[in-house]
């Protein structure tokens, strides 16, 4: 972060007295009567910029980001001051965005974009105000808490069917792409995770399969890091993450950087040219929704449908249809909300013991119940 005396360029001449402070966080912001406090703004972003960029990972920033031109452009039009940390306007905002059709959540993202935007420019805001709280909860009691759209769990067989449409394994991309999908299937890797993986992230146990390290997260954002297993499936070698990782890592291993002393630190999975050669440049977390989406086209599924967190949400939900407990769940996925964990065990559960089915499925005959 560093304070540059540039205004946005979709925004209005700042008005005399105004301070503009430029920040990795949200861009620039217009600090009203801020030019008194302009040394004082500056050695508070030299202080911030670092703390402030790695509390939040990209596609947070990316989020906050895109909520607080939002508003910016609104307050703008309305000719209201962004940061005037005024209830009233925040509150006219809110019904506004109400209005729009967004949902709660999404309200309370942008909320947190303002907030943020005032903590940066040391101008204080409570959320709490009870105007503001009073108009988001009528809001919430209103609309209710839409449900949070999921993308759809890439569970085995639609992962079978992702796989088929990657290009020969044999090849370099092919083989990237389908380590890529089974990998960030077995370990339940956000993208964000998978693509962040070091050459020296990824063990194998002969005889069992891989151990996956995962050095920060979005639920460790401090990197104590965890480490998930996943295991082999010899029995289906196409199927199996080991095997897809070896045939990646035989051309991984041809890039320039696989030896020096920090060889290991370099990305496990990287750009691939339009020839077929590995460059050892590291991947976006968007190349991973990407691939999901360009597969799942490919398999004639809908791609908007599926997305980079199909792979998580696959592995997930196919851990409670075969009746995967919640401490087994948690272990592999790292969740630290039971609540969320639980969202993908639940479904099966409806249908586990349940009472319906006495009444409308048909009696196992003798041959069954000998066999059960």
């Amino acid at each position: 972060m560093s304070a540059a005396p540039v205004a946005p360029a979709d925004a209005p001449a700042p008005a005399t007295g105004a301070f503009v402070l430029d920040t990795d966080l949200l861009g620039p912001l217009v600090v009203p009567d801020g030019a008194p406090r302009a040394a004082e703004l500056e050695a508070l972003a030299r202080r911030v910029t670092l703390y402030a960029s790695r509390a939040r990972g990209d596609g947070t920033r990316r989020t906050y980001r895109s909520a607080w031109r939002h508003y910016t452009a609104w307050c703008h039009a309305l000719g209201r001051e962004p940061l005037a940390a005024d209830p009233d306007t925040i509150a006219m905002y809110v019904v506004r965005r109400a209005d729009d059709g967004c949902a709660v959540s999404t309200i309370r993202v942008a909320l947190a974009a303002i907030r943020t935007a005032h903590l940066l420019a040391s101008i204080p805001l409570d959320l709490r105000h009870p105007r503001l709280a009073l108009v988001l909860d009528g809001i919430t009691r209103a609309t209710g808490l839409r449900p949070r759209r999921q993308a759809a769990p890439a569970v085995p067989d639609i992962l079978r069917r992702l796989l088929a449409t990657r290009p020969d394994p044999a090849t370099a991309l092919g083989a990237r792409d389908r380590a890529l999908l089974l990998l960030g299937f077995g370990a339940a890797l956000r993208r964000a995770e998978l693509v962040g993986l070091r050459r020296d992230d990824v063990e194998t146990i002969p005889g069992r399969g891989l151990h996956v390290r995962v050095r920060q997260s979005k639920t460790d954002p401090h990197g104590k890091g965890q480490t998930v297993a996943v295991w082999a499936n010899p029995a289906e070698p196409d199927f199996c993450p080991a095997a897809a990782l070896d045939r990646w890592l035989l051309h991984r291993h041809q890039v320039a950087d696989r030896t020096g002393p920090d060889a290991g630190a370099r990305p496990l999975f990287c750009a691939v040219t339009k020839s077929g050669r590995p460059t050892g440049a590291p991947l976006s977390d968007k190349a991973v929704a990407r691939l999901v989406k360009q597969a799942a086209l490919a398999a004639g599924l809908d791609p908007t449908r599926y997305s980079g967190h199909s792979l998580r949400a696959g592995l997930a939900t196919a851990a409670g249809d075969a009746g995967a407990g919640l401490a087994e769940l948690m272990r592999q996925t790292r969740h630290k909300s039971t609540e969320v964990a639980l969202g993908y065990l639940r479904p099966a559960e409806l249908w586990r013991n349940n009472v319906t089915a006495r009444l409308f499925q048909p009696a196992p005959g003798p041959d069954e119940q000998e066999a059960v």
